[in-house]
């Protein structure tokens, strides 16, 4: 037999939804995954993003015409703040809010280039940036590039014939760092 809703319940839900998983809502309310799911359906929460307003870092990237590792690096290392939230499956992914994004932009300019940036693509957009698209034109931003699998067979026979890090990294066109990083990964798979 279904079980009502309560008022109490709803409230429950919609304060937990993407700040953990579906399973661990269920098990709270005792009740099943899919009637979790359902409910998240017709109270039209199904998607956490779209009820917080902000975006995702995959949106930013896309925004910004830069690869979501670089965004995701940016919060990991460099500072841009984030929440992270739980879809209803597990899956975690990171939210910004774009007033934090550009608070965060102008200390950081040297890491952005503005001039691919479409105009009002993140609004509002702040004063300051028609100046910053208009000197990026010049800069040289680094960004994630990736590795390909013609690339790691290559580091591991470089490696393998004892060249050095900062050898294979000169050749491929990568930094040291990127060449050991991937080889510790290769190593550890």
């Amino acid at each position: 037999m279904r079980r009502k809703w309560t008022d109490k319940d709803v409230y429950f839900l919609e304060k937990r939804v993407g700040n953990c998983s579906l399973s661990a809502i269920a098990s709270q309310l005792n009740r099943s995954e899919t009637a979790i799911s359902l409910k998240l359906k017709r109270l039209g929460l199904g998607n956490t993003k779209n009820a917080t307003g902000f975006l995702t870092s995959s949106e930013l990237a896309e925004a910004l015409n830069v690869d979501r590792k670089t965004v995701y690096n940016w919060i990991q290392f460099h500072g841009l703040e984030s929440t992270s939230r739980i879809t209803c499956y597990k899956r975690k992914f990171y939210l910004i809010d774009v007033h934090s994004f550009w608070k965060w932009a102008e200390q950081n300019q040297e890491k952005i280039d503005f001039s691919i940036i479409e105009k009002h693509a993140l609004p509002p957009e702040p004063d300051w940036i028609d100046g910053a698209r208009q000197t990026s034109t010049d800069k040289k931003i680094k960004t994630y590039k990736r590795w390909t699998t013609k690339e790691i067979e290559l580091l591991l026979k470089w490696k393998k014939e004892g060249l050095s890090f900062k050898e294979i990294a000169e050749k491929l066109n990568r930094s040291r760092v990127s060449a050991e990083r991937r080889y510790a990964r290769c190593k550890n798979s």
